[in-house]
């Protein structure tokens, strides 16, 4: 027997996993090259490398595996769920689904052939699950949130450090100079690096499951702490040396040093657990380094695998596979509109002035069009935006006003559903929520106006997505807001609102195609 056909024979499980993990990436490379362009993002850079790390962590477990693959079935369980996802992923052509659903295949069709084996390559599968980057949505969301609580703290801190500052939302006004807190500053570049890191250190970390998770979880409040910080360094190296201390090679410099202090405060954590587990092992001691161990060899006559669930799974799998093929290239449906440079100006003695994005939103919100302005009538002032985006299968979805309303200063202090009457046949609902600074209140409505259909928030939009992505092969749609300021009482400010969302209301299917 040749070298080949005797390492083919002892390790065709294997051959048969790399073969069906190959042919998938291939197959679904729009989903797989979708992650590799998001892996660009300055978040995700350490993305590749934890990747590698991955099918190292795999590799280095495979003496420790025998021919056993005891309860093989529930692995043929998650392979028809993450099947059927798969096919939904493909019909609404929504990445984030296909690659999701791509791993829980891959993981399901490895827990055939490992049976209860599978938890010695959990982590690995883990590892590969956090650098698939989050649907832009909740990106968005949690990047806004992050923003919001490091400006707060970094705030604090500045404050604690004797300097003078005042702060509003993301802006911080040092007098001299004013500090933005952008997205790019929010924290994510530290906490999703550093969660990867936590979970190496956690699979690695010789003590009870507790203490391996706390090592893990504690990895976002650092994260967030130790961005705070970092905006407080930079306030007062430009407090003292100018605004160039928050630019260039200063900024980044600045970075890598509170990374590096961030993963010194997690080495610190594990003294401060061991002294409390009453271990006096040295920090070296405390980690299991993965040195490859090698099994005894089990009785060949007493071993036996059970083939049946494998080969389920694959045909699943091919079954699958085939089926996407007559879908797999859809051609999204983009329909034709008027842009939003003809959108009337006058509206029913409404008359309005455009303006421009100042501060390069559009770069992150990705919109194919927007429209921003401000009407007047009667000394009252209505301020219009509306967003469209012809396509949301690589995840640009309409930024929700509650992830950007608090950066601006402004705090968010009532959000309810509101029903717009529009005549005596139609009516809808939208999100309303009264916004303060200081003694200013702002009365905001807004919806999600796509395909025809009017959606009060995030979550029946994200349902609506998926079934028109299916059935109709579209995800365009826009977001709108109206704002206005509330001088006597919010009653009147419902009243002028509502009254301009029915004056408006027949010029969307123009621009927004139903």
């Amino acid at each position: 027997m040749s070298l080949f056909k005797k390492t083919l024979s002892e390790h065709w499980r294997l051959f048969v996993f790399a073969l069906v993990a190959s042919a998938l990436v291939l197959i679904f490379n729009d989903a797989i090259l979708e992650i590799w362009v998001r892996w660009g993002e300055e978040r995700y850079s350490h993305a590749p490398i934890v990747f590698l790390l991955a099918i190292y962590l795999a590799w280095i477990k495979r003496h420790e595996l025998n021919a056993e693959n005891t309860h093989a079935w529930y692995g043929v369980g998650i392979v028809v769920f993450s099947a059927i996802i798969l096919m939904i992923g493909e019909l609404s052509a929504i990445w984030t689904i296909v690659q999701y659903a791509l791993v829980f295949l891959l993981f399901g069709f490895a827990w055939t052939i490992l049976g209860v084996q599978i938890r010695k390559v959990t982590i690995p599968f883990l590892h590969i699950l956090v650098v698939i980057p989050l649907p832009y949505m909740l990106d968005v969301m949690l990047s806004g949130k992050f923003q919001l609580m490091s400006s707060d703290l970094g705030v604090h801190i500045i404050r604690l450090l004797g300097m003078s500052v005042y702060q509003e939302g993301n802006v911080i006004d040092l007098g001299i100079y004013k500090l933005q807190v952008v997205e790019a500053c929010s924290g994510l570049n530290y906490t999703y690096p550093l969660m990867t890191i936590g979970l190496m250190m956690g699979y690695m970390y010789k003590a009870p499951f507790f203490a391996r998770f706390l090592l893990f979880i504690t990895t976002i409040p650092i994260s967030i702490v130790m961005n705070s910080f970092r905006i407080a360094v930079v306030a007062l190296f430009v407090n003292h040396s100018g605004i160039k201390a928050a630019e260039g090679f200063m900024h980044y410099f600045e970075g890598w040093v509170i990374f590096i202090i961030c993963i010194i405060t997690l080495l610190i954590e594990v003294k401060v657990i061991n002294r409390v587990l009453g271990k006096r092992e040295s920090l070296a001691d405390s980690f299991d380094y993965l040195e490859a161990k090698h099994s005894i060899a089990a009785d060949a006559s007493k071993v036996r695998i059970n083939k049946r669930p494998i080969v389920i799974a694959f045909i699943c799998i091919l079954v699958t596979t085939l089926s996407t093929l007559t879908i797999h290239h859809r051609e999204e449906v983009i329909p034709t509109r008027v842009t939003f440079d003809q959108y009337p100006l006058e509206i029913d003695g409404w008359v309005g002035r455009r303006h421009e994005f100042q501060n390069g939103e559009n770069d992150i919100l990705k919109l194919k069009d927007y429209f921003l302005a401000d009407y007047n009538r009667a000394n009252r002032n209505v301020g219009v935006y509306l967003g469209y985006t012809e396509s949301q299968r690589r995840g640009f979805v309409p930024h929700s006003p509650k992830a950007c309303i608090p950066g601006g200063g402004w705090e968010i202090t009532d959000t309810k559903l509101h029903r717009i009457d529009l005549d005596a046949n139609k009516h809808f609902e939208v999100t309303r929520m009264v916004i303060a600074k200081g003694e200013s209140k702002q009365l905001i409505y807004y919806w999600f106006h796509q395909r025809g259909r009017d959606l009060s928030n995030e979550f029946p939009m994200k349902f609506a997505l998926l079934y028109d992505a299916i059935k109709l092969n579209r995800t365009d749609g826009a977001i709108v807001r109206f704002t206005t300021t509330i001088y006597k009482s919010e009653a009147e400010a419902d009243q002028v609102l509502s009254e301009f969302v029915r004056l408006s209301y027949p010029q969307f299917p123009t621009f927004i195609p139903n």
